[in-house]
Parts: C-alpha cells; structure tokens; sequence
C-alpha cells in the first residue's frame, strides 16, 4: 500500500513539472525575442567614464560579438548578467552584456551594433551616437548626468599655473539629502604631476547655492598637485560611493542606498618658466624665504668658517638645488651639505625646508663681505626674484700659525692634486746624469761586470726575480714606506692638522706607489676600484678609506682633534701592514 502511495506522489510530481514546463514555454512565446543597446542619456565629458550595455531578452545567447568603440577607451567588460520573472502574468527572462568605456577626444561619436546569436537567429543592436564634450577649466559645478539633489566635484584652487608651481584638487560632496556614509573608489592617476595627499584638510560641513540650489558641502579628499611639464593637462575622473538614506519615517529601518558618482575631468594649462633663466636660478617656483647664520665672525687662515642655510618654500622640492654663493678673492668654498630636509603641511600648502652648511677656507687674510643671493621664480607676481639676507657675514680673517711657510703647510688650507710619487722624482734625477761626466767614465766599468754577471748566471742556470726597470720601482715602494713610518713623529706635534696632512700625503704616496696608480688619477674612487680588483679584504679596503676621509675632513673642514690622532694613526698602521702581507702571499 505504501508503495503504491509513493508511486501515486511521484507520478503527481511529475505531471505538474512536465504542466509547468509547457506552461513556461507557452507564456515565453508569448513574448518577443528583441536585441537592445544602451547607453548615456546626454553628452559626457572627455576623459569620464560610463556604462554601455546591450540585452536580449526572452532568448538565451549562445554567441555574443561586441561593436567597434572607435573614439573610446574600454576599461571594464564585458560583464554578462542573467535574469527571469513573471509580469502581469507573463514571463521573462533577459541577458545582459555591459561595459565600462572612457570618453576620448571631444567630438561626435557612433556606437555601432552588436550581434549575438541565438539557438534560432542572430540579431544585431541599432546603433546609437554619443558627443563627448570638451572638460572644464578649473573649479567645475554639477557634472554631466549628475542627480540634482546629490554629486561630487572635482575643483581647482586654479586654472593656470606655472610649471612646478603648487596647486591644490579636492574632491567634494555636494547633496541635499542625509548620507550615511561615503567610500572614495578611484582617484584621478594625475598624470604629469608630483602628488602629494593632504592630511590635514577642512572636513566641515559648509554651504553653497548653485544654479538656485543650496547644497551641504563636504571635501571628501584633497591632493597637493606639482606639474612636472608644460602645456594642457587633463585631470581625470574620480569615483566615490556614497550612502544615501531613504526617505521617510522608515528610513532608519530600509537603510541606505548606495550610489555611485564620478565628477567631471578638469584641464589644467600650465605655462613654461620665461626664458632667460637668471644665473644662479635654483628651480625653486612659488613663495620662498631663507635665513644665513655663520659660526664666527673673525678667524685666521689655519681655521674654517661654516655657513648655515635654512630654506622654506611651497615649490617642488624635486626641481629645487642647492645655491652657489659667489665668494670674495681670497676665499674657497665647497659643496655644501644638506643637515636636514622635510616637507610638511601648514593650514592651506605642502612646504619644503632644507637646512646646508657650506664650509669656507680663508686663503689671505683681510676683511671679506659675503652676500648670498638666493634666486627662485615668485608665481604671483610672474616674474625672478633675487632674495637677500637682511644681513651680509662680514668677517674678519687674521694671518694663521702656518701662513706664509712652505709648500707643504699651504696644501693643509687648499685641496692640492698628491705630491709627486719618488717615482717620478727618481727618473727625474737619473736624467740629469745622463749629462753627468762621471756616468760616461764608469760606461766601460758597468759594462765588465754587467757581462760578468750575465756569465755567472747563465752557468748558474737560475732567473733573476728583479729586472732593471722594476728596481727604480722597489727604490720608490722603499721610499714610500719609509715616508709613511715617519708620520709617527708627527704624533705628538702640538698642531694636529699637521699630523693629519703628513698622514694623507703618506698615504696617498705608499696607495699610488703600491697599486701603481698614476698620481693625476690618485681619489678614493680608484683606490677602492683598485683594491677590488686585487680581491684585497673589504674590512682592509674600508678601513684605508676611512682613514683617508678623516684626514680630509680634519684639514678641509676644521675637525682636527687631538685626541682623535693616536686611534687614527694606528688603524693607518694596522690596514698598511695587513695590505702589506695580502700582497705578499
């Protein structure tokens, strides 16, 4: 009996599915099979985006073929979507396939049709138009198919500018509505410039009127922008969700309802800085101000002033360099260094602030006047400006312990190319005996017993390790060594810039001879170039350099110590003799 229950429920079953089928295919027929494209209502702005789609409904699509998009840029799709229901008591179904276009060039542009083949026939799309219309300049109001009651907004603090010269771009939410929430999608790439996201910006509710209308205003985002070339930039769509509430007293209860907005493309013209560019021009556009502050205002020929400069602008840091100060005759400046460099924002602006210290050797004594000009491009009034200190360094330099004496104390004040290598100086003494009378009376002599020697040799059988042209070199490496071994009297000398120059100069001398460096290529960068191809220890190779650097800043930038002399010279001594026995291995 159960059995044949069960048989009865299943045969139930059946039957109904097999009514519901039939009766689906009946109402289905009742409906036209139709192919139809859409897309934006009005005209959209070059360089925005917007959805086109194409549906067929009541048939299922086995072949979709997409149309040309000569004039625009597709960015997303296709994205297929499927759907069926009943209306009035008849059924539908529908399949949809969109995609997401970026609008190019201003101008008039056709869409044409799409196909897609069913399992009975193929159908094409009608073809539609779109006019892509030219995007603002500067501050822009409501977008293109924007809602009037809600949108955001792209805006520029201005519409020309100079190239590197700050402007600033905010997103902002214009609604008339209550919003939940909002979420930003996609900033603009903002191609052509340096960017740098604002942190601190004015997130306040305020109030405008447009076109009759008052909106609550919000700025949702804002982006310090830095052109980096001339001529017309596009700045591209941005998108944002937001979450508007529904109306009503069962708002709270439905939620809110997302949507999603993109503002309108905004051109921005910037302008190439005038030509000629003043001499000492340091790239520096917008508003700037500086301060110049020495350590001493009287010093003698043996010490080194220290110029500190701190530099404040609203311009690209990236174009910024460092200025060049004139000097008096009689003064030798260098490269300066950079002691610190930030950007940071204020209440409306990104700023750079760079502080430098350049040093200065006095080369004669006697009363110099420095007066530092700083040259950048003032954007509000178009034009170069050359700033001025309030104040010009005025200094006073006396005769040092060391002015006036030899050669070798003078090279302590002065960056100087190395000594000459004893190689040189020996060859330079061997010419002047060619025209010597006592080298032609010992011709004869040296001969004899250089035959002598050949004779006793060759019956030896053994190879000499030391040929004529390499003993002048082994006089030279002799010499060199012993030059470096005598710094050690300049320990206790009561200047220690001296020992400090003596050490450089033996060291330069024992480096060029050693690895046969020519002594006009002789820098740190060979050295250590040199000391690499020889596969000599890196802690060796460090340690030379190290030292070589240290006498350099104790006698061109002041920082002579005593007290650093005795560990200086033994890391000298100690890297020399482990140099020494790497070689010899």
């Amino acid at each position: 009996m159960r059995r044949l229950e069960t048989q009865l429920i299943r045969w139930t079953m059946a039957g109904l599915a097999i009514v519901w089928v039939a009766f689906f295919s009946v109402m289905r027929a009742q409906n036209p099979v139709t192919f139809e494209s859409a897309g934006p209502e009005r005209e959209v702005t070059e360089g925005s985006r917007f959805e086109v789609s194409f549906m067929l409904k009541n048939a299922s699509g086995k072949r979709f073929i997409a149309p040309d998009f000569k004039g625009f840029r597709v960015t997303g799709g296709p994205v297929e979507m499927r759907g069926a229901g009943f209306v009035n008591g008849q059924s539908y179904s529908h399949q949809t396939w969109s995609f997401e276009l970026e609008a190019g060039k201003p101008g008039t542009y056709t869409i044409g049709p799409a196909t897609v083949q069913t399992s009975a026939q193929t159908l094409r799309s009608q073809p539609f138009s779109i006019r892509v219309v030219q995007a603002r300049q500067g501050r822009t109001a409501v977008p293109p198919n924007a809602r009037d009651n809600v949108f955001v907004s792209g805006e520029l603090d201005r519409s020309t500018v100079w190239i590197g010269q700050q402007v600033r771009y905010r997103l902002k939410l214009y609604t008339q509505l209550s919003i939940a929430g909002f979420d930003i999608i996609d900033l603009p790439p903002f191609k052509g410039f340096y960017t740098l996201d604002r942190r601190r910006f004015d997130t306040r509710t305020q109030y405008e009127t447009i076109r009759g209308k008052r909106y609550a205003v919000r700025v949702l985002h804002e982006v310090a922008l830095f052109p980096q070339e001339s001529g017309e930039l596009i700045i591209e769509s941005a998108r944002a969700r937001v979450d508007v509430e529904q109306a009503g007293g069962l708002g709270s209860l439905l939620g809110a309802t997302p949507v999603l907005m993109q503002t309108q493309p905004l051109r921005l013209m910037v302008k190439p800085l005038p030509d000629p560019a003043p001499e000492g021009f340091t790239g520096g556009v917008g508003h700037y101000q500086w301060k110049i502050s020495a350590d001493k205002d009287s010093l003698s020929t043996d010490d080194a002033l220290t110029l500190s400069v701190t530099i404040e602008g609203n311009g690209d840091a990236r174009r910024f360099a460092n200025p060049r100060f004139e000097l008096p005759s009689g003064l030798e400046g260098f490269e300066p260094k950079v002691r610190e460099e930030e950007e940071y924002e204020t209440g409306e602006q990104w700023v750079h602030a760079r502080t430098l210290e350049y040093v200065i050797l006095p080369k004669e004594p006697g009363d110099y006047t420095i007066s530092p000009r700083l040259v950048v491009f003032d954007a509000d009034s178009n034009r170069y400006r050359t700033l001025q200190t309030d104040q010009a360094v005025r200094l006073k330099v006396i005769s040092g312990k060391h002015y006036g004496q030899e050669q070798a104390l003078t090279d302590t004040l002065a960056v100087s190319p190395p000594l000459e290598s004893p190689l040189v100086s020996f060859w330079r003494t061997t010419k002047a005996w060619l025209v010597s009378p006592v080298l032609w009376g010992s011709v004869l002599g040296l001969a004899l017993i250089t035959g002598v020697l050949l004779f006793w040799k060759r019956h030896r059988k053994k190879s000499s390790d030391t040929t004529p042209v390499e003993k002048p070199a082994r006089a030279s490496l002799k010499e060199a060594r012993e030059r470096f071994k005598s710094v050690a009297q300049w320990i206790h000398y009561s200047d220690p810039r001296m020992f400090f120059h003596e050490l450089l100069k033996s060291l330069e001398t024992y480096l060029a001879t050693r690895l046969q460096i020519e002594p006009a290529r002789l820098n740190k960068e060979a050295v250590q170039e040199k000391l690499a191809i020889l596969q000599a220890p890196e802690p060796v190779a460090q340690t030379l350099l190290q030292v070589w650097q240290t006498c350099e800043q104790a006698i061109f930038a002041g920082q002579a110590r005593a007290a650093d002399i005795q560990a200086t010279w033994q890391k000298a001594e100690t890297a020399v003799q482990q140099l020494e026995d790497f070689l010899k291995r």
